[in-house]
């Protein structure tokens, strides 16, 4: 019985991804539009104050940690700080600060929605309740989470520098400049399209547990308790198929 609802939830998933992809041209009308530009400033523009915040103290933590382990002028300190601060540790805190604040708000909002009947409302007013509800939402998180995932490399990458010019006593542009040396453009790119595939996925996760539940007070609750579990859930599990496809591809 559990397999066969499992199935059906992802069944469900995977038809709400092929409605976004074939309805985004719908997001350039002003409408749908003006929602996505408030989805984008929920989930990203407002984030980032913590996610600043995080990242410095995250940046610094590693640096320093490794600086007094291995070295701060050893090759691999560098190597580990570009792949596990750069690439690994800033797209996945980013999607959990993300869920943390979004999946739960989006599952509860719509949820609500359902309560009171909006979506028969918009109906009757000639708007598709999917698309100014779901498609705002699913790409505002695609497009968000990028972002936050940039602004939150950048943050550690320099606190880290600057934790790693203090203890090691060299110039800051020579720190840097031994980091560049072993950034990889190739998997800048690809913790972006990450964080872009991830963003979606929480948004048609929160979509679907807030619209699909049933119209009471206890399915508010409930649609916020399992967006954030399942979306939990894909943010790791994309993580590891990552992780797994660059040491493929090596």
């Amino acid at each position: 019985m559990t397999a066969a609802v499992e199935r059906g939830r992802l069944g469900s998933y995977l038809a709400m991804l092929w409605f976004a992809g074939s309805r985004h041209r719908e997001l350039g009308r002003p409408l749908l539009r003006t929602q996505l530009q408030r989805q984008i400033h929920a989930a990203g523009i407002a984030a980032l104050p913590i996610i600043v915040i995080l990242a410095l103290i995250t940046g610094a933590a590693v640096s320093t940690q490794l600086g007094t382990l291995i070295g701060v002028d050893n090759d691999l300190t560098q190597r580990l700080i570009f792949l596990g601060l750069f690439f690994e540790l800033a797209p996945l805190l980013s999607a959990l600060v993300v869920v943390a604040r979004s999946s739960a708000s989006i599952s509860s909002e719509l949820a609500v929605m359902n309560l009171h009947d909006e979506f028969t409302a918009l109906r009757r007013l000639g708007v598709p309740p999917a698309d100014f509800l779901l498609l705002p939402r699913i790409f505002g998180l695609a497009i968000a989470l990028p972002a936050v995932t940039a602004c939150f490399q950048a943050c550690a990458i320099a606190s880290g520098w600057v934790a790693s010019s203090l203890i090691d006593g060299r110039p800051l542009l020579e720190t840097a400049t031994h980091f560049l040396d072993f950034a990889n453009p190739w998997l800048v790119l690809l913790s972006l399209a990450k964080s872009a595939l991830t963003g979606a996925v929480i948004g048609i996760i929160a979509c679907h547990q807030g619209s699909s539940g049933e119209a009471s007070a206890q399915a508010i609750s409930d649609a916020a308790i399992k967006s954030v579990g399942a979306c939990l859930i894909a943010v790791f599990v994309i993580d590891v198929a990552t992780a797994a496809l660059v040491w493929a591809l090596k």
